[in-house]
């Protein structure tokens, strides 16, 4: 059987995007300066996958958009210390802004809540005097990250627009006080566990939340396993730090897969975001199986204390 030419363009697209994603780190590894290639990279992923498809009018602003808010979010939580009051006020205005824009159900709403991803992943990982040149490869990431999307992913067929604005009805303020409780418990949590990435902890419990009791249990549902192999597998690639090019060999035939399968077969498109977001982290520290086991039980803490507020969650909005 001959494979169709949208089946074929599909895998063209597929194929370049996920090149495009981890070129910067090859760029880095090659100019000897890989934690900056892959700081770029980690950028470039965020934007890549925040549309599976573009708006039909305007595509260029809404990626610079997308770009700045990911940069902003990022500089922040490169900038604040675990456990600082900076650190919690963030967190807690990050996951008001994701539960805004979820509540919005806008063309943005992927972007926002990913760039809250960013905040919580960016968290110590510039040391002391380095949140600049963090900021400037992220940023870089970002920009190239717009272009190869502005290139090659296709456009919507209709408009995407706001459908559900916010007007702080009394159904919608538990949703909203949800998302700040959520990150805030679990970055008190997250201050207090031993691991070298804690702040997983709270990205993961802000992933599954939903604005109703039910949409917040069928994603937790069909997350957890997703989320959970996919936590193991990235801290397993985490161990291939000294093989870099090996590393950067898997990221791309995850980040190929992603794109491939799409978020309708949700618990592997899971497995892969949660996989590929893991290995971005230029402090891996110990052995893989240690750091698979540690993603592990950062990601059942954060479902645990998302399962937390499925009673204060409403029914329907």
């Amino acid at each position: 059987m001959y494979m169709t030419s949208q089946r074929f363009i599909n895998i063209v697209r597929s194929f370049l995007l996920a090149t495009g994603v981890v070129a910067p780190w090859l760029l880095g590894i090659m100019t000897h300066n890989a934690a900056a290639g892959s700081i770029a990279s980690f950028g470039t992923y965020l934007m890549i996958i925040s549309f599976p498809f573009l708006p039909k009018r305007r595509a260029w602003l809404v990626l610079a958009i997308s770009a700045l808010v990911h940069s902003v979010f990022s500089a922040i939580g490169a900038s604040v210390i675990l456990g600082s009051l900076a650190f919690f006020l963030f967190a807690a205005i990050v996951a008001f802004i994701q539960g805004v824009s979820e509540l919005r159900k806008s063309v943005l709403s992927l972007p926002v809540a990913l760039a809250a991803l960013a905040f919580f992943l960016s968290v110590g990982q510039a040391a002391d005097g380095d949140e600049v040149f963090f900021l400037t490869y992220f940023f870089s990431g970002t920009v190239w990250g717009g272009i190869m999307t502005f290139a090659l992913v296709a456009t919507a067929t209709e408009d995407t627009k706001a459908v559900n604005k916010p007007n702080w009805l009394s159904s919608q303020k538990p949703f909203l006080a949800s998302m700040v409780g959520v990150s805030l418990i679990a970055s008190i949590v997250a201050t207090m566990v031993p691991s070298t990435h804690p702040c997983w902890l709270p990205a993961a419990a802000l992933r599954v939340m939903k604005p109703t009791r039910q949409q917040t249990k069928k994603r937790i549902r069909d997350r957890a396993l997703g989320s959970l192999l996919g936590a193991c597998f990235g801290g397993l690639l985490l161990g291939l730090y000294t093989f870099p090019l090996l590393h950067v060999f898997f990221v791309l035939l995850l980040v190929f897969g992603m794109l491939m399968i799409g978020a309708k077969h949700y618990a592997i498109w899971t497995f892969c975001l949660t996989a590929v977001a893991l290995t971005f982290n230029l402090h891996p520290g110990s052995s893989a199986l240690l750091i698979a086991t540690d993603r592990v039980l950062l990601t059942v803490g954060g479902l645990f204390i998302t399962a937390l507020a499925l009673w204060v969650l409403p029914d329907e909005l």
